[in-house]
Formats: structure tokens, C-alpha cells, sequence
């Protein structure tokens, strides 16, 4: 009885261990790992838009927040602190609410979808035509 359970473990184990799975890990997944799922232009500015509105603008906007709440605990700086802390907290929130919104997982959902069907998503089609449009225009004012 010990035999077969022992075997039918260690195959059971071999099998999970050893599967060669499709399993991405989205967090791993860097700016050049994303470029290679580019087909076009397009696909290109929607890793643009992600990565900038994760990088620039939500880690921006979650940076004071803990500044001045740090500020409130300090006795000398309370009101001050207290003060900044009721105006920061909406950019904190706003911030965090980006970084759900700009997810590597939904950047791979939408360039996968968008390589399937060649159609995007309304939200990010109209970010995708601003930036092409910028782009343009730089491209003309050289």
C-alpha cells in the first residue's frame, strides 16, 4: 500500500512539476518584453500609453500622500500635515485607481486581443489616436 501511494505521488509530482505551462508572470514582464508583442505602430503606443500613465503618473500621484501623513503624526507639524494629508489623499486614491487601471495583465489581455481581431478597446483606442497624432506632429516639426 506504501509502495503505490509513494509511486503514484512521485508521478503525480513529475507530471507538476516538470509540465512546460504557458503560465506568463505579468509583474515580471519589463517594457522590452512587451515590445516584442508590437505587430504595428499602434500596438507600440499602447505599450507607450501603459507604461507611462503606470510610471510617470500614478507613482506620482501616491508619492505625497505618505510625505504627509508622515507630516501629521509629527506634534510640532500636526495641523500643517493634517491639512496636506485631506488634500493629498484624493491623488493617492486617483493614483491607485491608475495602477489598477494600467495593469501589465491588462496590457497583455489588450495587445493579444488587438493582434487576435485588430480591434481596441474604445478607452484606449481614443489614448492611442492622441498619441499618434503627437507623434506626427513631432515628426513634422524636424
Amino acid at each position: 500500500m506504501r509502495k503505490t501511494v509513494l509511486i503514484t505521488l512521485c508521478f503525480i509530482l513529475c507530471f507538476t512539476c516538470f509540465s512546460q505551462d504557458k503560465n506568463v508572470n505579468f509583474r515580471k514582464l519589463n517594457y522590452n518584453d512587451f515590445s516584442k508583442y508590437s505587430i504595428n505602430d499602434t500596438s507600440a503606443v499602447i505599450i507607450d500609453v501603459f507604461f507611462d500613465k503606470k510610471d510617470n503618473a500614478a507613482y506620482g500621484q501616491m508619492s505625497f500622500f505618505p510625505i504627509t501623513a508622515g507630516l501629521a503624526v509629527i506634534p510640532p507639524t500636526r495641523m500643517i500635515g493634517l491639512g496636506l494629508s485631506v488634500i493629498s489623499f484624493p491623488f493617492f486614491l486617483n493614483g491607485s485607481y491608475m495602477l489598477v487601471k494600467y495593469r501589465k495583465k491588462k496590457l497583455y489581455l489588450v495587445l493579444t486581443k488587438y493582434a487576435e481581431t485588430k480591434k481596441l478597446p474604445k478607452w484606449i483606442r481614443k489614448k492611442a489616436n492622441k498619441q499618434l497624432a503627437y507623434y506626427e506632429m513631432i515628426k513634422t516639426e524636424y
